[in-house]
């Protein structure tokens, strides 16, 4: 199992320290590490990508602190696991205004590190094959699988509708539907990729999703789809 961690601190005996422990928790552990160390949250931010599955930040840091960098982390990827490193408590309390899983007071001592990071590791075990990374005009977006309802194609423009709202990216639906077929995402037709957990109903060659939209069965791809909605709820 390979783990992408950000390490987010501007000192360099503490973030050696978080460098040290990592290395010693491969040691320990069955998991490798990828890591990228940054001095600043700017240098994070810039160009963001939601490739990292753990984000260590330093909450008291002179260009940007680690509380406003969260924030405007939390617009761009609301799944990477936040782990703060402070001096002080108050700061690390407020971080759950930003989804923060925990925090870690300095000087950190490898057993409270450890323990935190194998919680965090235990959680992302869940996480990782549940959700895809999405390429859009302004980045990229990270979202979960079990929020979208359905993919929808538009030339080369994709739509993902989601209980949080639409997102657009690029590429094909033939891509998608290779990524997806496995986690139960099935075709209606040539422009649907339909999430099975919200088909509500089925009447002719229309489809009721349970948040109330209807989309078009075409008429090739209707016993296809018809048998995957079966096979998926478990019926003959």
């Amino acid at each position: 199992m390979t783990v992408h961690i950000a390490i987010v601190e501007d000192e360099v005996i503490p973030r050696d320290t978080l460098l040290a422990y990592l290395k010693r928790f491969e040691g320990e552990n069955d998991v490798t590490f990828s890591i990228d160390t940054f001095h600043s949250p700017v240098m994070l931010l810039e160009n963001y990508k939601p490739k990292y599955d753990i984000i260590f930040m330093d909450i008291q840091m002179p260009d940007m602190n680690g509380m406003e960098a969260a924030r405007r982390l939390r617009t761009v990827d609301q799944q990477v696991i936040l782990i703060f490193v402070t001096n002080l408590t108050q700061y690390a309390i407020a971080g759950y205004e930003v989804s923060a899983m925990d925090y870690i007071l300095k000087p950190v001592q490898y057993y409270s590190f450890a323990m935190k990071l194998t919680k965090a590791i235990w959680r992302l075990g869940g996480q990782n094959d549940d959700s895809i990374n999405v390429t859009t005009d302004t980045g990229s977006a990270r979202i979960k699988l079990k929020d979208i309802f359905y993919v929808e194609v538009r030339g080369h423009m994709l739509t993902y509708h989601t209980h949080e709202g639409s997102y657009y990216g690029f590429g094909s639906l033939i891509s998608q539907e290779d990524k997806l077929r496995e986690k139960g995402f099935v075709r209606c037709n040539s422009c649907y990729l339909v999430n099975l957990e919200y088909v509500g109903s089925v009447k002719g060659y229309t489809l009721t999703l349970k948040n109330g939209e209807e989309l078009k069965i075409s008429q090739p791809k209707k016993k296809s789809f018809m048998l995957a909605v079966k096979e998926y709820h478990g019926e003959e």
